[in-house]
């Protein structure tokens, strides 16, 4: 990890962490008179844990099926779309939201998370329908965020800690194995330098003995050749020695 990597990692977990200790303002969506043939998704981000939906509808020329799931935020998930796993929050059913309005809210406990609000009129899809709602998100109160706030920088800090600490150990197992290592090879080092210095004595004795041969090779040559016209001069009776000629 280089020092920028490590910089930009700290910046991050900080923002992460200072994150909930401020609360968005509530947001609203409304909408009046929206025809519906075949269905209606209202998809809303929710950015903070704690967080509730508050949300009213009704419908004109009859009811409609109502449902609500959640699903993990683009940037909390490495898996596909067809992979993301959709969490059902009301089951999709049909309510007579023609005859009077449909209220209703629940509480987001995990986040980030983006939350689909579905109007569907597949079973009467000849026949529009026409919607309005209003949906409200309210995030969790001050006090709340703060006692979370506490709560997530204790839990971060107690894991810091212990992570540290076998960080330290891990360091003091790994610099005992770096000195043993280093005493190694430097045991290796002054054993490659006697076996270089070695061969270099055997090379140069190497050198020498070629040299002798080569020397006594040539006396044997030369040896060899007066011995047998030496023989050859006694068995004629006259020879040739030293190379001068004598008479027997």
């Amino acid at each position: 990890m280089t020092t920028t990597e490590s910089e930009s990692g700290i910046e991050s977990f900080f923002e992460k962490i200072d994150s909930c200790a401020t609360a968005p303002e509530p947001t609203s969506y409304a909408c009046s008179d929206v025809p519906v043939t075949y269905a209606l998704e209202l998809p809303i981000p929710i950015a903070v844990r704690g967080s509730s939906i508050n949300y009213s509808f009704s419908s004109e020329n009859g009811d409609v099926a109502f449902g609500i799931y959640l699903r993990p935020a683009a940037n909390s998930t490495n898996a596909s779309t067809e992979d993301v796993e959709e969490e059902e929050v009301v089951p999709l059913e049909r309510v007579d939201s023609n005859v009077e309005p449909v209220t209703g809210s629940f509480l987001v406990t995990e986040a980030p998370c983006v939350a689909v609000l579905v109007w569907d009129n597949n079973h009467s899809w000849l026949r529009s329908k026409v919607l309005s709602y209003s949906v409200t998100v309210k995030p969790p109160s001050e006090e709340i965020l703060r006692k979370k706030y506490l709560t997530q920088l204790n839990t971060s800090l107690s894991n810091a800690s212990i992570d540290k600490r076998q960080a330290e150990s891990r360091l003091a197992k790994v610099m005992a194995s770096k000195s043993e290592a280093e005493a190694t090879v430097a045991k290796l080092k002054q054993e490659l330098s006697n076996v270089i210095a070695g061969l270099g004595q055997i090379e140069k004795e190497e050198t020498y003995l070629r040299d002798r041969m080569a020397f006594r090779g040539k006396q044997i040559e030369g040896l060899e050749s007066r011995l047998e016209a030496a023989k050859a001069a006694q068995k004629n009776g006259s020879g040739h020695l030293g190379g001068g000629l004598y008479e027997a």
